[in-house]
């Protein structure tokens, strides 16, 4: 099957079995054994779940329960634990509090995490905050979509499911596209969309401003997007001062030119542009989705290996865009709230970084750092840090939050760094993970991320060895550390930073011990420690 054809059978919105079917995972695709429990069948979602899964280099082999409404759990020794229920099942008032000592006696078995995806919700089902790694999702706002075309109730009693076999593949897309990948599949970091013909239906420059006509739902979605915590950006080839001049007078357009925190307008290739919007942001563009009605220029960005999505139908953009992988954040965090203005400030940041030294810098700006250790409430931050494929990460362990957790139980040992200055507030941009060498008694580096939002500020060589300080207290080790590396593809920044404090040279992977200074100058910066216990 040819790539344009998979496409198609992916995200029409007519999807067909055989066409699925048709779609084979590649040798790149990593596998998944996922633990299936419900109170109806499964395996009519589950035949072509793997079509979706493939598109995200995901696979996966199921584990069934046998079907039970009171939901006694083994544990099947799986990656995932899917948790499928008709809730019409149900005659309870509070569904939710059953749901949720469910899945607080499913994490007593297992350390996977947990998904409850629910269909004929007649009550609300809402999930307690305080279960790790644990979601919930329902379906029913996709099955009202198709009416009573959802449900098959004459094929019930053989089936073992009200779902029509239309459903069961619109319940596929959604698990395969959105929800597994989610959990297993960093997110998209970046939407960087075309003008012309894309954003809206005409060329600014030949049909002028007010002869363009809006796609308002492509314009609505991307909103979204921007208020869930992902950057817009423009990359077009036109003139900046036509588009200053475009967002300012057609205020019927949902986008206004504030809600793109970058923007590239002029005549270059789009690869170079795209190539530059990554650096400003400080991501890879890996972490990138390209939206561009022209083919060709597609085409020409293939070697950035950003993601990308051909826009030569309005309203098949806007139906690819709502399934994409990468897309659904599971929580939200406020650092969501706060990363544009960062990003944006981050230009004054460099400019003052060239002129001033590091004293003057840290005084000017009005530095504050806020160091925490083992600090519960912010388990769901430090697991999504920890799990982006960022420029500065050390090790690659992507913990859950269940890992977290156990960490600090388990005597280690959990720090993050919280930054704000003068220009924004950046929430938390570093995270350690330690442990003690109970023999030695040297302090163990497991892991080490540092938000890409926060580099360049002149502040690593001062704000992680001081870390390493308050983790050296916490755990009564000596003055030593053992930092743990390994060499990925993108985390350069992170072994030249071990490079120059360890003073020694990196291989592949392995560790490095080195002394923890016993002086850290830190003079120009505020200076917050709290220590949860």
């Amino acid at each position: 099957m040819n790539t344009d054809i998979c496409f198609n059978a992916l995200f029409d919105n007519d999807l067909k079995r055989l066409d699925l079917l048709s779609i084979k995972p590649n040798l790149k695709c990593q596998s998944l054994k996922i633990a299936v429990y419900r109170n109806h069948s499964f395996e009519m979602v589950a035949s072509v779940l793997n079509s979706f899964l493939t598109f995200s280099e995901l696979t996966a082999d199921f584990l069934y329960s046998s079907y039970d409404d009171s939901l006694n759990f083994q544990n099947l020794d799986a990656d995932l634990n899917l948790i499928w229920l008709d809730v019409t099942r149900y005659k309870l008032e509070d569904i939710s509090s059953f749901v949720n000592e469910r899945a607080l006696a499913l994490r007593e078995l297992s350390n996977s995490p947990i998904i409850f995806i629910c269909i004929g919700n007649k009550l609300e089902v809402k999930l307690f905050d305080n279960i790790p790694d644990c979601y919930l999702f329902s379906l029913n706002d996709e099955l009202e979509r198709i009416g009573d075309s959802a449900f098959d109730l004459a094929k019930e009693p053989y089936s073992g499911t009200r779902l029509s076999n239309k459903a069961s593949l619109l319940c596929a897309r959604v698990i395969g596209l959105q929800y597994i990948p989610a959990i297993f599949k960093p997110n998209i970091k970046a939407v960087v969309l075309d003008l012309d013909n894309t954003l809206y239906r005409g060329i600014l420059g030949e049909d002028g401003i007010s002869a363009l006509e809006p796609n308002i739902e492509l314009q609505k979605a991307v909103k979204q997007l921007q208020q869930n915590g992902i950057f817009l950006c423009i990359a077009s080839k036109n003139e900046e001062a036509d588009v200053v001049e475009l967002f300012k007078q057609r205020t019927d357009f949902a986008l206004r030119i504030d809600d793109f925190t970058a923007i590239r307008v002029n005549w270059n290739s789009k690869y170079d542009n795209i190539k530059s919007l990554a650096d400003e942001l400080n991501i890879g563009c890996d972490a990138m989705l390209f939206i561009d009605d022209n083919l060709a220029e597609i085409e020409n960005t293939r070697g950035l290996g950003l993601k990308t999505i051909l826009a030569n139908d309005p309203n098949r953009t806007v139906q690819t865009l709502k399934y994409f992988p990468g897309l659904l954040k599971l929580k939200k965090s406020k650092e969501d709230n706060i990363r544009d203005k960062d990003i944006r400030a981050n230009k004054e940041r460099s400019i003052m970084a060239n002129t001033l030294s590091p004293k003057e810098y840290f005084k000017k700006l009005g530095i504050k750092l806020h160091f925490s250790i083992n600090d519960l409430n912010q388990i769901a931050r430090c697991s999504e840090l920890l799990g982006k494929t960022n420029q500065f990460i050390l090790n690659y362990k992507r913990y859950s939050e269940l890992d977290l957790i156990n960490i600090i139980k388990n005597q280690g040992c959990l720090i993050t760094a919280s930054m704000s200055d003068n220009l924004s507030d950046s929430g938390i941009i570093a995270v350690l993970v330690l442990s003690k060498d109970s023999e030695e008694s040297v302090l163990n580096l497991n892991e080490l991320t540092v938000s890409c939002r926060a580099l360049g500020r002149h502040l690593e060589s001062i704000m992680i060895p001081f870390m390493f300080k308050l983790g050296m207290n916490k755990l009564n080790s000596i003055s030593k550390i053992r930092i743990n590396y390994r060499q990925g593809e993108r985390n350069i920044p992170a072994l030249n930073w071990l490079k120059e404090f360890s003073q020694k040279e990196t291989e592949q992977y392995g560790n490095i011990i080195c002394s923890i200074p016993n002086e850290i100058v830190t003079e120009g910066i505020s200076i917050e420690v709290s220590d949860n216990g």
